[in-house]
């Protein structure tokens, strides 16, 4: 199973605490890390705009993305959110190692 990390951006502090919860006690991740505060520049419907967001790192597998795209989706307050699958090309065997296990079935 190959490792990856999802990007996902939130609206603030307490979806990205609920979305985290929700991926780790589903096994969707092993681990979320709560990124503090961002500042994000875009443009969206034709204009140039700016936001305060949190960013989530979650740790999994690929097999697992489909369900954690959904989970995030759910809990999620954009209509479009931000959800980037990064892979892994090498790291520490037993981190790896134990992402996996987190999120076998």
């Amino acid at each position: 199973m190959s490792v990856v990390l999802v990007y996902i951006t939130c609206a603030g502090r307490e979806e990205a605490r609920a979305i985290a919860q929700e991926l780790v006690t589903a096994r969707l991740a092993a681990c979320v890390n709560i990124l503090p505060e961002i500042e994000s520049f875009f443009h969206w419907e034709g204009r140039l705009d700016q936001a305060r967001e949190t960013a989530l790192v979650a740790k999994t597998v690929t097999a697992k993305v489909p369900d954690l795209v959904a989970a995030v989706r759910k809990k999620h307050s954009y209509s479009v959110p931000a959800i980037l699958v990064l892979p892994v090309v090498d790291g520490f065997p037993p981190f790896l190692d134990w992402v996996r296990s987190e999120v076998a079935d």
